[in-house]
């Protein structure tokens, strides 16, 4: 955790009880203006203060959650790419540098990619 979260949950433990919210109040809405944070901050950072009523509490886990995943998704898309053959490569050529006058490709072949490092394992 870092130190602003430290101090923002600490200022927020006497800023709470001073709101008197309803129960249809728009609590995150007045947090994230009360400190500056982003969406998500302002519901995980109530959530960790436990001053929530529970249904609520428990539907904005079920949101940080789900974008918690999606984001893990993303990350992990990201260390993964889809390896997409481009018009310069085939089942033969790594890479295809041009075409002889017959028309037969001609460049660096898989195998020779290989031996010289050009492909990540």
């Amino acid at each position: 955790m870092t130190q602003a979260r430290r101090q923002r949950l600490k200022e927020a433990r006497d800023w709470y009880p001073e709101q008197h919210f309803a129960a249809d109040s728009h609590i995150v809405k007045a947090y994230k203006k009360r400190f500056n944070v982003d969406n998500n901050c302002a519901m995980r950072e109530l959530v960790m203060l436990g001053v929530l009523p529970p249904e609520k509490s428990k539907a904005y886990q079920g949101l940080l959650a789900a974008k918690d995943k999606k984001r893990a998704e993303k990350r992990e898309a990201k260390k993964n790419p889809i390896v997409d053959v481009s018009p310069f490569q085939d089942e033969n050529f790594f890479f295809i540098a041009g075409y002889t006058s017959g028309g037969a490709p001609y460049g660096v072949t898989w195998e020779q990619a290989r031996e010289d490092g050009l492909l990540e394992e």
